[in-house]
């Protein structure tokens, strides 16, 4: 347990303030008790609840799912849109049992784990590599990352969430699991721990303006996409490693670790962003429910006034 990278327990969020989020954490521990089909039967039938009760996370969706995929009928993308909620629900369960489940309870979970290899190789011909781990965000993101650490150590980003006691529960119910746990802007503890050996894991797609990316192509849309893993892999010497996974239809979670990208990065930008782009524009054709949809991945535009998102 990465224990050094958890907040300090703090007497003041014993206050009344604070008392629903210690009687939900509480709750949920008590929830993830239930057997695990009852859990992912639990997830469906909340992900299709939230679709009446999240209005705008269901236009968000229902606009990206219509850009991405046009050749879709109407009919095919609502369809789309209602499995992509379901998923959201399954992960909702999926993060309460990485964040708090027993190990006997992980035990009983199939996971297949492919290219590792592709891992091992690295340590082959350097006791300390530098590997930075790009995934991203489909809905099987944090379940994928408890099991995998039954095999592999690694490190992890996070963004600081505004609520001290939600920020404290969930860095510490990742600690759990991941060999390190830091914070998106704490450069120390990364290169100390890129020092380490330990593979970085980083989620390069989500839209984080265009002072830090380029427009590359995501689904033939010139789409904001930060310039960050090919600035660490030059900046720290890293080799990059995409890692995709999903879930299939019996709830049995597969994660493939590809092989090193080749010549990354280059001085082309645009080009660097691309590649990562195709990585996962793949692995969202294949399972296209699963990505979280309900993020406003195109809200930064080459054109600063043309809007596609509606207002909440």
């Amino acid at each position: 347990m990465a224990k050094d990278d958890v907040p300090s327990f703090r007497l003041s969020w014993l206050k009344p303030r604070y008392w629903g989020l210690w009687l939900g954490f509480a709750f949920a521990w008590l929830l993830v008790k239930l057997p695990t089909p009852c859990l992912y039967t639990l997830g469906e039938g909340l992900g299709h609840i939230s679709l009446f009760f999240a209005p705008y996370r269901r236009r968000v969706c229902a606009t990206n799912i219509r850009l991405c995929f046009p050749q879709y009928t109407p009919k095919q993308q609502q369809k789309l849109v209602q499995a992509c909620f379901r998923s959201v629900g399954v992960s909702l369960v999926e993060t309460l049992v990485a964040w708090l489940g027993s190990e006997r309870k992980l035990s009983r979970i199939r996971f297949n784990l492919d290219g590792l290899d592709n891992l091992k190789r690295l340590y082959e011909n350097d006791a300390a590599p530098r590997i930075l781990a790009l995934g991203f965000h489909f809905t099987t993101l944090e379940i994928i990352g408890r099991l995998l650490s039954k095999q592999v150590r690694f490190a992890l980003f996070y963004r600081a969430h505004p609520n001290p006691v939600f920020n404290y529960l969930m860095t510490r119910s990742r600690a759990r699991y991941a060999y390190k746990i830091l914070e998106r802007k704490d450069v120390r503890g990364l290169i100390r721990t890129i020092k380490e050996g330990v593979p970085v894991w980083y989620a390069p797609d989500q839209d984080y303006g265009r002072k830090v990316s380029v427009f590359a192509p995501f689904f033939n849309i010139p789409t904001a996409t930060i310039t960050m893993p090919a600035k660490m892999a030059r900046n720290f010497n890293l080799t990059v490693l995409p890692i995709t996974y999903y879930r299939d239809e019996h709830y049995h979670y597969h994660l493939r670790i590809h092989s090193a990208l080749e010549n990354y990065p280059i001085d082309d930008e645009v080009d660097n962003a691309t590649r990562i782009n195709r990585i996962l524009e793949e692995a969202i054709r294949a399972h296209p429910e699963q990505y979280l949809w309900q993020h406003r991945r195109f809200k930064t535009r080459t054109n600063k006034t043309a809007k596609i998102y509606v207002k909440k």
